[in-house]
Parts: structure tokens; sequence; C-alpha cells
């Protein structure tokens, strides 16, 4: 009898192993099928990814925030020229709660010194974010406490679960499938595990100095965007880490101005600084007229300007080392030194022979 006991028992034991293994194995499976099917668009779920691959507490400053900020911030600009070790993790029409769950992140294996926090979002009227936006911005997070919140952020509740579980969101994209779709981790639109999520936009768009009259009048944010907005001022407080408020240059920043009255008033109440680079009388030899991709992006031309006056600012305002010839920084070197060879002349953003 005992015997016949213990066989049952062993016979149930290798069937829950077997059940545990299969269900491992197909997690494992729909998961890389998943990923597989996500678009690798580097303004987006790349840079996130990317960030996983950094050394620890290597980043002394994060830029967090939309395209204004992936195109506006060179960060071999700043490391060439400054010694500055930055990282820009931002995705197209990032919100503040993604932005604020991307930093969640981001706090479990860095801790930077500067966040830049990227004011365009005050502008955005939505309470949710877009499809291809939502997946761009939170499939690449890991953590998976983070990614969902991220996504429960993002959708509304009676949508959330398609997006948590993932394949039912990609599912439709197999025949947009390339062969680099299936390589872990992506390779950054081939700039390598050494890029710092700088996103150049080569185009030259001519436009006019925006006419705006300054004022003081505000323009309420959406109640949401405010909501993270303040929690992300309140996780930098209590992470004791200098939080930036920065607005980039952009020629359509006339319609944007009350919106960003709103959130450096906010921005006020918790002793939070920061630079409207709209809003200077002086230019810093940003040129209109050569300097932008689009009627928001600067190009490349336009980002190497704008950085250096970014690189400066910085410098001059917080304590940040230098981190040229540390060889524990070696990847930022690596970085800026495949930038510069790959965009010689700048042909395609009026900087030949510079």
């Amino acid at each position: 009898m005992e015997e016949k006991t213990e066989s049952r028992r062993r016979v149930l034991v290798f069937f829950w192993l077997r059940l545990a293994g299969f269900a491992v194995i197909a997690a494992l499976m729909l998961s890389y099928a998943t990923y597989v099917l996500t678009p690798k668009s580097d303004f987006g779920i790349c840079s996130m990814i990317n960030m996983y691959r950094q050394p620890e507490d290597s980043v002394d400053v994060l830029a967090v925030g939309t395209s204004l900020t992936y195109a506006g911030i060179n960060t071999n600009v700043l490391w060439s020229e400054f010694g500055i070790a930055s990282y820009n993790l931002c995705s197209a029409e990032q919100p503040f709660w993604v932005s604020y769950y991307t930093i969640k992140e981001v706090l479990k294996t860095q801790h930077p010194r500067v966040i830049l926090l990227d004011a365009k979002p005050s502008i955005y009227e939505r309470d949710y974010t877009k499809r291809g936006r939502t997946i761009l911005s939170t499939y690449g997070i890991r953590g998976l406490e983070n990614r969902m919140g991220a996504i429960m952020a993002c959708v509304e509740k009676d949508a959330a679960m398609g997006y948590i579980l993932g394949l039912p969101e990609v599912h439709s994209n197999y025949e947009r499938v390339k062969l680099n779709d299936f390589v872990f981790p992506p390779d950054n639109g081939g700039r390598g595990v050494d890029w710092k999520g700088y996103i150049e936009m080569d185009e030259i768009e001519h436009h006019q100095r925006p006419s705006l009259v300054l004022n003081s009048v505000r323009r309420n944010m959406n109640d949401r965007e405010e909501e993270y907005a303040r929690k992300i001022f309140e996780m930098c407080r209590d992470e004791e880490i200098e939080l930036m408020l920065i607005g980039i240059p952009n020629p359509d920043y006339a319609v944007d101005h009350m919106y960003y009255n709103a959130l450096w008033s906010i921005a006020d109440e918790y002793g939070i600084g920061g630079i409207n680079y709209n809003t200077l009388d002086e230019r810093f030899g940003l040129r209109f007229s050569s300097d932008f991709a689009d009627w928001q992006h600067l190009n490349v031309k336009g980002s190497m300007t704008f950085s250096r006056k970014l690189g400066e600012d910085l410098k001059e305002r917080y304590d940040l080392p230098d981190r040229r010839g540390d060889a524990a920084y070696v990847s930022y070197e690596n970085c800026a030194k495949d930038w510069y060879d790959k965009y010689p002349d700048f042909k395609s953003s009026g900087m030949k022979g510079m």
C-alpha cells in the first residue's frame, strides 16, 4: 500500500513538474513572439531596452521627454565638449505619465545627478495615449510593476489587458517583420550598445523666427498631465535628484507658451527651476533658417548648437564631473567617436566642412 502511495506521489510530482515546465516554455515563446512583432523603432522601445545595457550608476544627466528631446539634446556634443555622461530616454509624444514610470524604472540601476524634463507634454490635451505610442513607450520596460503602471496610465481600463499581455496588440505586425526584428537586444538603428539615445534628424526646413509677445498668461494643463508632472517633481525631491525643466527650441513655440507658463508655475511650488530656451533674448547662434528639420524638431546642426548652450548651462548650474579619460565611461567615448565618424561633413544639415 505504501509503495502504491509513493508511486502515485511520484507520478503527481512529475506531472506538475512537466506542467510547470510547459508553462514556462510557453510563456518564453509568447514573450519572444511579442518582442519579434513589436516595432523596433529607436524613438521608443530601443532607448528603453538599451538603458538596461548601460553600466550601473553611469548616467549623470538623464533627459526624459518627447521627440523634441531625443532630436535636440545631442549626447555626443555633451560628452565630447563637456565630458557630461548623459542619456536620452525619450519616445515620440511621451506624456508625463510615461516619463514618471520610465524614471521609476531607471532609478533601479541609475541615480543621475540631474534629470532634464521636457516641458512639451504640458501642451497635450488627451487623457490617454494613442495605441502606437503606448506600444513604443511601454513595451521596452522590463520591470513588471512599472510596465503595467505605465500601460494602465496610457489606456482606459477596459483596453489595458491586451497591452499587458502584449501579443494581442502586435500580432498583426507579422507582415512587416524583418530579420533584425528577431535579434535581441535590438541593434538601435545600427548604433550598437554604446548609443546614448540621441536620434539624428537630417532634414532642413526653413522657418522664420517666431513672432511672440511674451506674457505670463497661463492655460491650464490637462489634469492628468499635471498630476504626473507633480508626481515626477515629488519623486525627484524624495530621491534627492536635481530636476531641471527644459523648453527645447521649436518654431511652433507661440502655440505652447501659455501651457509652459502653467507648468513653470507648478514647478515653482516645488522650488524647481529650469530654462525655457524659447524665451531667451539671445538665441546663442540658433538659426531658424537652417537649424530645424521641421516645424518642431532641431536637425543635426541645430542639435549641436543647442547642446553646446545646454552643456554650458548644466556645468554652470550643477556640479557635474568631467568623465572624459575615465575607463569606466569608455562607452560614451565610443559612442561619440562613432557618431562623429558617421557625420564628418554634416552635409545633410548644412554643416559641410565643419
